[in-house]
């Protein structure tokens, strides 16, 4: 399938925060906003949108910052512009993130009114001590009871986000977490493994020798150990970081994982198309100032034109997320390249160590090899 026939995923960064986390290195907007500057931002969204080129797209997700601090119906008026304007099917996966102790039942049927059909939660951990540390403003409790509150409103599709590794980490600690996770039958779940990068509060701590962190090998054996656990429950490992039942697999970071085309909206939101990459305005004031003067070309900060090599190693690499791996006859069909040939001499190492396994026409990384898969990625780049 040609890049003109593959639907488009369309992204919306929403950055509004009411604090920013220990470990966040997303632009945000960290404050609760009020309708003024919500309605301010939401416009510069929508005329972002209609100045993007046209095509058909089949998902839409809403990440941030918190989208659940946005108002309903302006959300709501996002989803019928990007219905209306990218051809988004009403049975298109829309996905929203959201904080645990946002919103009540009201709240959530108001999500589902406004056209969303994925609640993503960013539970994080489900240790209070944990939480307070992260800088989140919920409880484990308020987690409960929001998937409880999501189930009423009508969500069949809730997935959880968690993350492995924080400081002071151990087994029974995070198999508490597990089991507490597992009580609340999601739907999908996202594992991050904690990183300490940018500018963040956990990596100033690092850089002044204050940050505790647990052994490599015990993050590396409580992951694997997750993937068990969660397998037992009904929930496939089907790439890095994510667990799903079937058919509960996200629509849309699919897009990012099969080298297939997205736009994105908003303060620092990224877009891939035509072997370009771009990217917006990091600010809330400079991204609004410029869109509302000069269009949807005003969002834009920066941008690369992909050469050849570049965008063949860029499938491959986001092809490998994948626990099936890369189907090397399909790759070869679709980006005219033999990649074992193309790149052999880069990956004789990582094949020889076990840590990528070539087998049965496909190429893909080995249990061991999941939890260096950074390094492995930079072989293609």
């Amino acid at each position: 399938m040609s890049e003109a026939e593959r639907p488009l995923g369309l992204y919306v960064h929403l950055p509004f925060c009411e604090a920013k986390c220990a470990y966040c290195h997303f632009a945000i907007d960290p404050r609760r906003p009020d309708r003024a500057r919500q309605e301010r931002y939401v416009s510069a969204v929508l005329a972002e949108m209609a100045g993007a080129e046209e095509g058909a797209a089949d998902t839409l997700y809403f990440g941030g910052g918190t989208p659940s601090l946005l108002e309903a119906d302006l959300l709501s008026r996002i989803v019928e512009v990007a219905r209306s304007r990218f051809a988004l099917p009403a049975a298109a996966e829309v996905t929203v993130e959201a904080n645990p102790h946002d919103l009540d039942e009201v709240g959530y049927r108001r999500l589902r009114e406004a056209g969303t059909s994925r609640l993503s939660l960013g539970v994080q951990s489900f240790d209070d001590g944990v939480l307070r540390e992260m800088g989140r403003h919920h409880t484990a409790s308020d987690s409960r009871r929001a998937v409880a509150l999501a189930r009423q409103a009508g969500f069949d599709n809730v997935s959880i986000d968690l993350i492995l590794g924080w400081p002071g980490e151990t087994s029974a600690r995070w198999e508490r977490g597990l089991e507490a996770a597992a009580e609340l039958v999601p739907d999908h779940v996202s594992l991050y493994v904690l990183e300490v990068e940018g500018k963040t509060l956990l990596s100033h701590r690092a850089r002044q020798g204050r940050l505790d962190l647990p052994d490599e090998d015990l993050v590396a054996d409580l992951y694997h150990r997750t993937v068990r656990f969660l397998a037992d429950r009904g929930l496939a490992h089907y790439e890095i970081s994510s667990f799903a039942r079937p058919g509960r697999e996200s629509a849309h970071n699919a897009k990012y994982w099969d080298d297939a085309p997205f736009l994105g909206f908003g303060l620092s939101a990224h877009s891939y198309r035509h072997g370009r990459r771009w990217w917006n305005v990091a600010t809330y004031a400079g991204y609004c100032a410029a869109v509302l003067a000069r269009g949807a070309a005003g969002a834009v900060a920066g941008e690369r034109q992909l050469g050849a090599r570049e965008r063949l190693g860029e499938a491959a690499f986001t092809g490998l997320r994948r626990r099936e791996g890369i189907d090397l006859a399909a790759f070869r069909r679709d980006h005219g390249a033999d990649l074992l040939r193309e790149y052999g001499r880069a990956l004789r190492d990582p094949l020889e160590a076990g840590l990528l396994l070539a087998q049965d026409g496909r190429l893909r990384l080995t249990d061991r090899g999941l939890l260096v898969s950074n390094e492995i990625f930079q072989l293609f780049v």
